[in-house]
């Protein structure tokens, strides 16, 4: 039952180039108080993200070999453990695109261009 293929990568999300974007955008927008945006800029979101990403991984092995052994004891701990990570990892997730929404508003200081209905990006 349990996949033995292993990824060298952990994350296929380079957290690093989002967070230098968002930096970005928030100069843009001028954006001085990071306390009024939902994501938390005093972490480093691609550790953060990677290490969540292990301990995920690792519940889901653990759950499966629990499983295998009708340890439901052990498979009930790693399910709740994993519950509770991907809950974590999708609130950072939430908590940027929370912010990728607000910045896209347009407001007194900065103000979007309208894309043209016949605009295609380049690749």
């Amino acid at each position: 039952m349990l996949n033995s293929n292993k990824r060298n990568s952990v994350s296929s999300i380079d957290f690093n180039n989002l967070r230098t974007l968002v930096n970005e955008l928030i100069k843009l927008k001028s954006i001085k108080n990071l306390d009024s945006l939902d994501a938390d800029y005093s972490l480093n979101w691609q550790e953060d993200a990677n290490e969540m990403i292990d301990d995920i991984n690792g519940y889901v092995r653990q759950a499966l070999i629990a499983l295998e052994n009708k340890d439901f004891s052990q498979l009930l701990f790693n399910s709740v453990s994993l519950r509770i990570q991907v809950q974590a990892l999708g609130n950072t997730l939430g908590g940027i695109t929370s912010d990728l929404i607000s910045l896209h508003r347009n407001d007194e200081k900065f103000t979007w261009p309208i894309i043209p209905e016949d605009y295609i990006p380049p690749k």
